[in-house]
This record gives C-alpha cells, structure tokens and sequence, in this order.
C-alpha cells in the first residue's frame, strides 16, 4: 500500500511540474490565460489597411462566465527558415487592467498538436511569457511578473518585441526597448512558415456590455 501511495504522489508530481502554475500576487488581481476559453477569432481583429493595425473590440456578454476568454489571431507568415523579430506597438483603451494583451508568435503544429508562444503584458505594469501546446496555456517564466518599464494605464502605448539569438537559442524580450528576460523552450521549433499574431485576454468580470475591451496593435 505504501509503494501504491509512493507512486500516486509520483506521477501527481510529474503532471504539476510539465507545465507550471503561475503563483498568486498579494494584493494584485491578475488574470492567469491558463484558466480562461481559449480559441482563434480572426475576425475580432478588424485590420485598418492604411494604417496597417488592428483593433479589438468586444463588449460581448457572451464571453462573460466563471473562465474569461483568451482570443488571438495570427495573420502573419514567418517566411524564411530563421526567426524573424516580431514587434508590435499596443494600446489598451478599456476593459479589465488587469487582463493581458500582446504577443503570439511560433503558432505551428508539433507532432500533430497545435503550438505557438505568447508575451502578454497588462495596464497595470505587469508580463508574462507562456506556450500554448494543444488548446492549454502554461506560463514558462514563473508567472505574471511586475516591470517598470512598462507604461501604465489606458490609452498608453507599449512596444513588445521578440528576437532569437542563434547562438544561444533563446528568445529575447524587449518592452519598450528595455531587455526584459530571455527564454526558451524545450520543443523544437520550426520557424519557416510558423505564424505570428496578437492576443487580448477577456476576464471573466469585465464590465459588458457598458465598457467594451478596446485594443489596439501596429506592427513595428
């Protein structure tokens, strides 16, 4: 029975550790896109062809309930067989401070599973880097994390961008030019024809259908 006991601890121990639990932040109420509904709506992102950017806007209650939603889309194609930076310029208008936007990038399959990454930052001075294998996110930088460098509140602009350093094969994150972390991933990845895009998280309390999440995003 011991033995029995031994290897249920075990194997409770190898699921929690393949994808890591972001920790909870006294006195801040951050949204974890772990938790959330996650899907592909494209059609969310109206793109302004003059402008070359996109704006999200919802204040559809249907996307109301006890998870929230993580959306993206992902209209652009990494052509070449190396990785290409990715960089957006973003603008929160309304909705939840607390809910993240950013970045989708390396979205493929491996070995038949939907794949991608993400960098989401959020109003309040927060990011977060996290993958998102077969319809589940994980964040892989210990959670949500507090940096200066990004600007705070609503109708504030915001440049994310990623590299990747071939020598040391790991991602680099920029927030408004400022190295913010590098990060890597143990699946392998291939960059030709992967696809990049954006993501808006929706909290499960956002305030529809009176104040709608309004985003903003502009390629750089």
């Amino acid at each position: 029975m011991k033995h029995e006991n031994l290897l249920i601890v075990f194997a409770s121990l190898v699921l929690f550790s393949s994808c890591e639990i972001a920790p909870f932040e006294e006195g801040e109420n951050l949204v974890n896109p772990g938790q959330t509904n996650l899907q592909e709506e494209s059609s969310m992102f109206e793109k302004d062809e003059q402008n070359k950017t996109f704006t999200f806007e919802t204040n559809d209650t249907k996307y109301l309930g006890a998870k929230g939603w993580t959306l993206w889309t992902v209209p652009s194609v990494n052509a070449s067989e190396s990785f290409n930076p990715v960089a957006v310029e973003v603008i929160k208008e309304s909705g939840r401070t607390e809910a993240g936007f950013g970045l989708v990038f390396c979205e493929q399959e491996i070995e038949g599973k939907p794949f991608m990454l993400a960098v989401l930052i959020n109003a309040n001075g927060y990011y977060t880097v996290g993958k998102v294998s077969d319809g589940v996110f994980c964040h892989i930088n210990d959670g949500w994390k507090n940096s200066n460098f990004i600007n705070k509140g609503y109708g504030i602009k915001n440049t994310i961008s990623v590299a990747y350093d071939t020598g040391t094969r790991n991602f680099i994150l920029k927030i408004n030019g400022y190295e913010i972390t590098s990060f890597t991933v143990s699946e392998q990845i291939s960059f030709k024809n992967s696809r990049s895009g954006f993501a808006v998280v929706i909290a499960h309390n956002e305030n529809f259908p009176s104040k709608p999440v309004r985003i903003t995003f502009e390629n750089k």
